[in-house]
């Protein structure tokens, strides 16, 4: 009886595995042919686009990065990038591998370009150490729309994007277009701080601004909505001329998808998804109130240098001279007041730098706030820890005005040094000061 069983379900095992492996078959092909099929197809991809590939990355690290690539047949790549001017005009050679890891997968098997976002030495690009920029050199192939192969990345889901060029484009990589627009767009966006686009009904104005720094490669909405600053951003590569995002920047329903850089023009034009154009305005001032973003990651403080500035009112230069004068008959001389502000805590803290003889001393003295919604400030001082009867005597003027009158905040723009904080009292339409934002 026993043996009877036994071969029922030997026979019952044998049945059920000839039935799962003619159920893998597609086609007449088991998954490994189709597999290695898949591979000599994205192989032939690569290596036919006889003007090489615009490839745009974007890390779980958060940043988006512009590549030249160029595989051949022989298993070899050459590869340009955005990170620094020397990788973004010497052609690097090293090499790839298509392999079937739980589906088509392109390998970058030795040390190239790419590799230097995943390495995690943090002195090599100033990456975060052990994990770099937590990129990909390893990827899966996703799939292929039109002239755009998609991948993914094994470890960590990096996307990988590869666009193919025709002669001019690669013509541009290939003479220094990457290093070019770099500089372009770091001066671009350095000299022209207060960019927007034009809103809606409700907001009128969205503050466009980039981060371009290695670890961040970002760019920002920013607007305010029923008093909240509200903030989108997408992650930007370098491309030929342009900008492109893995997902759109969005504010409501405008959704940015790539921009161009017209440097004629000295303009630049947003693609939306829609296929509309919109040219990025550039203003005098931020979009944003100063009131909102002081004390907050934005600017914690107006720095008022030694140095006087032509936005200085006549009120705070003769009470500036007078603190001055004090503590020059006590051998001392007056340096930098810096007003150092906390959004989260309410606190702001006047910090009164001197000097006795080359040595500084800086001086705090701390107020806590309250602010209205339209951004008027009253202080309440709280104590200082300075103990000294000179310093004490010479800043009374500058310490008492802020225990006594309302404030508010505001940008201005200083024939010589641009665009400044400024700080004035609500009691006295003759006591402002402006300085540096930080």
């Amino acid at each position: 009886m026993n043996t009877k069983i036994l071969t029922i379900l030997f026979l019952a095992l044998a049945l059920t595995g000839c039935k799962k492996e003619s159920d893998l078959l597609v086609d007449g092909q088991t998954p490994e042919m189709r597999s290695q099929e898949s591979l000599k197809l994205y192989g032939d991809q690569l290596t036919a686009a006889k003007n090489g590939w615009e490839a745009f990355l974007f890390t779980e690290g958060g940043g988006g990065y512009g590549f030249y690539m160029d595989f051949n047949n022989q298993d070899r790549v050459k590869m340009l990038a955005e990170i620094d001017a020397g990788t973004a005009t010497d052609l690097m050679e090293s090499t790839y591998r298509l392999k079937a890891i739980m589906g088509p997968s392109l390998l970058f098997d030795t040390y190239g370009y790419l590799h230097l976002l995943a390495d995690p030495n943090t002195d090599v690009i100033g990456g975060t150490s052990g994990v770099g920029f937590k990129s990909d050199f390893e990827f899966e192939f996703y799939g292929v729309k039109g002239d755009t192969i998609q991948l993914s990345g094994k470890k960590r889901r990096s996307d990988l994007l590869l666009v193919k060029l025709n002669a001019q484009q690669q013509e541009y990589y290939l003479k220094g277009g990457f290093k070019t627009l770099v500089a372009d767009m770091t001066t671009y966006f350095g000299t022209n701080k207060n960019l927007y686009i034009k809103g809606n009904d409700e907001v009128a104005k969205v503050q466009f601004s980039v981060n371009m720094a290695l670890n961040v490669k970002k760019a920002f909405f920013t607007w305010v909505e029923n008093g909240v600053v509200k903030t989108a951003e997408a992650p930007f590569a370098f491309k030929m001329n342009g900008m492109v995002f893995n997902k759109p920047l969005t504010f409501k329903n405008i959704a940015i998808q790539t921009i161009e850089w017209d440097k004629a023009k000295n303009v630049l034009i947003a693609s939306t998804t829609s296929g509309s154009k919109i040219e990025i305005l550039r203003g005098d001032l931020p979009i944003i109130p100063l009131h909102i973003l002081m004390g907050t990651d934005r600017f914690k403080s107006i720095t008022v240098a030694s140095q006087a500035l032509q936005t200085w009112s006549t009120g705070f230069v003769d009470m500036r001279a007078a603190m001055a004068r004090s503590l020059t008959l006590n051998t001392r001389r007056l340096g930098n007041i810096n007003f150092l502000f906390n959004d989260e805590t309410k606190e702001m803290k006047i910090m009164v730098t001197t000097f006795r003889s080359i040595l500084p001393t800086v001086s705090e003295f701390i107020y806590t706030y309250t602010k209205t919604a339209d951004g008027v400030y009253d202080f309440e001082f709280v104590n200082t820890e300075e103990r000294t009867a000179v310093i004490l005597n010479a800043v009374l003027p500058l310490t008492k005005i802020f225990a006594d009158h309302k404030f508010i905040l505001d940008y201005i723009l200083d024939p010589v040094q641009g665009q400044v904080g400024r700080i004035s009292s609500v009691n006295d339409v003759n006591f402002y000061t402006t300085g540096e934002l930080k």
